[in-house]
């Protein structure tokens, strides 16, 4: 098979995209949240949902007081990887948070949701139909400092279940 035939799961990249949101809840700390990071865990792709390890790394970069852009690339089996970007915002006064990334086939997605305690709960809205339809939800949590848990998770096919499409433990590097 052609290694550009492969595709990283698109739940991926909002995800990366969440942990950004996360670092600008606190506009007072977010230097502390800025920085290179490192992820590994599950994420699925396909019609048949099928399960793939990935391993992840970025850069995200302040940008004013309460925005941020994350660069950076995943990689499953060594040789297949996918460059990804995201902008996102915070609005501290409403905890409304918005953004865009790119890298997924389907083109850019829309990210919208709000701040809850120390996590964020987003909507993804897909340019296109993924997985048979064009939202999904992710969730990132806080597990220390230094850590977080993001989880996407999707319907798998028109009637099908909802499962975790994504599940990355994020880690400063």
């Amino acid at each position: 098979m052609d290694c550009n035939s492969r595709r990283l799961p698109y739940g991926i990249i909002p995800l990366l995209s969440l942990l950004a949101g996360y670092a600008s809840a606190a506009p007072a700390a977010l230097d502390r949240y800025a920085g290179s990071f490192s992820g590994s865990g599950s994420i699925v792709e396909g019609p048949n949902a099928t399960s793939h390890q990935v391993r992840c790394h970025f850069t995200i970069l302040q940008q004013g007081a309460t925005s941020l852009s994350l660069q950076g690339i995943c990689r499953a089996y060594l040789i297949i990887s996918r460059s990804i970007s995201a902008n996102l915002a915070w609005d501290p006064r409403s905890g409304q948070v918005s953004g865009t990334y790119t890298g997924s086939r389907v083109g850019t997605a829309r990210l919208t949701g709000r701040q809850a305690g120390m996590d964020f709960d987003l909507t993804i809205a897909w340019p296109q139909p993924l997985y048979g339809d064009t939202t999904a939800q992710m969730k990132v949590a806080s597990l220390d400092p230094g850590r977080f848990r993001i989880v996407v998770t999707d319907r798998i096919g028109v009637d099908g279940p909802t499962r975790a499409t994504t599940d990355l433990t994020l880690l400063r590097r």
